[in-house]
């Protein structure tokens, strides 16, 4: 199984980059990305364009895409970084640049000495492709710490130009290698909800089943994966939340296990749901969970290429009102890839915007449960949209499971 992005393939994110770039008479494209992943941020823009995965960096980090020639990686970090990039990029331009923020992990300042700055680096680039004279078009700026982007505009002058995110649109539509790693990232998590039914007994805590399915999750190659877990008695769930951090509470027979996957392989997410119960199963469960699947699939039957967005929240909206459990904030879910949340967005009934084919998201609906109105989130699906309709990626059950009983 071919698990990598051809060459071939960041040439052609390039070359659609360099025809926006002509389209708006643009020197080149500046396409930033932070250094730390982020749930709701665009952080994998130069992952996108370089190979270079936001699991991977530490340190901020730039593609700058010229008109004509070559692109040009650059990075403020220190020097063994360059050697890391240079293993898994197809970018043959690598530069180390001085780092804006003082405390960052990066090559010391020094006087007149040492690596350059990301804005006189990018007028190099610019220079030595013969469209000096030319502005630059900056994308990811909505991520971008404010005393990096005052650096960059010091920098620049004039020839800062903030461009529409056209990395951001490339990347809702993915590739069929793209779909590929998704995939293999949704097997992964149907391996940590396994792990889950196989080792979950009465009398465990939720974090001691929650650190066996991150583990092997993790040993198979797994660039990242975190579970969470909420968990209450079969009948009554007025102390059960969303439990994000370790969880501490004992589980015992019958009871309500909610289960939620942040995977990452090679650069890409899955995040599925997963809902069931301990041993033996609920009637109370049973009879909720029904009508949030429900609500689910008469959605997606609207998940496929050229239905507008509103169309499919809509659909599980209006359903979910006239069975007693209105949605929590409107949105149905978000778009996924090399990013948590990323194009299709947002996924609400404001969007008139189509589905693309190509497009991948999750749709995780949040209901509000009757009577305690607390927010309840049973079911997640990966998605790839495809003119048919949603190809799941997840195999793990829809249905409700039942763990601890092998």
């Amino acid at each position: 199984m071919n698990e990598t992005i051809a060459a071939q393939e960041y040439e052609s994110r390039h070359e659609r980059v360099r025809e926006f770039l002509r389209e708006r008479d643009l020197g080149a494209l500046f396409v930033y990305s932070p250094p730390a992943e982020h749930k709701w941020g665009q952080t994998a823009h130069v992952a996108y364009l370089s190979g270079w995965a936001s699991h991977d960096r530490i340190v901020d980090s730039v593609v700058v895409v010229p008109v004509s020639g070559p692109p040009a990686l650059l990075f403020a970090g220190i020097q063994y970084m360059q050697e890391q990039a240079e293993e898994v990029s197809p970018l043959e331009d690598v530069r180390l640049v001085q780092a804006v923020d003082p405390h960052a992990v990066a090559v010391a300042r020094g006087r007149g000495r040492g690596p350059r700055d990301f804005a006189t680096e990018t007028v190099a680039i610019l220079e030595e492709n013969g469209v000096g004279d030319k502005d630059v078009g900056v994308v990811g700026i909505q991520n971008m710490p404010l005393a990096f982007y005052e650096a960059l505009a010091a920098g620049l002058g004039s020839k800062l130009w903030r461009a529409d995110d056209v990395v951001a649109r490339l990347r809702g539509v993915k590739s069929p290698a793209e779909v590929k790693l998704m995939k293999r990232a949704a097997e992964l998590s149907d391996l940590g909800f396994r792990t889950m039914l196989e080792v979950a007994r009465p009398g465990m805590r939720g974090i001691e089943i929650l650190a066996e399915m991150e583990r092997v999750v993790r040993r198979e190659g797994a660039d990242h994966a975190k579970y969470w877990m909420a968990s209450g008695p079969p009948t009554e769930w007025s102390d059960t939340r969303l439990d994000i951090k370790p969880h501490q509470r004992v589980l015992g027979e019958g009871d309500l296990m909610a289960s939620c996957s942040y995977v990452v392989y090679k650069g890409y997410w899955c995040h599925g749901q997963r809902t069931g119960t301990l041993v033996r199963p609920s009637a109370h469960l049973e009879e909720i969970f029904r009508t949030a699947r429900e609500c689910q699939d008469a959605g997606l039957e609207h998940l496929r290429a050229g239905v507008p967005i509103a169309r499919v929240a809509k659909t599980i909206g209006d359903l979910a009102a006239r069975r007693g459990m209105p949605l929590m904030g409107g949105r149905i879910g978000h778009g996924i890839g090399m990013d948590y949340s990323e194009q299709p967005a947002p996924l609400t009934e404001a969007n008139l915007e189509p589905l693309e084919e190509g497009m991948t998201c999750v749709i995780h609906a949040a209901y509000t449960l009757p009577e305690t109105g607390k927010m309840f989130v049973p079911l997640g699906d990966v998605c790839h949209v495809t003119e048919d309709g949603p190809e799941f990626l997840m195999d793990f059950t829809r249905d409700l499971f039942l763990a601890g009983t092998g």
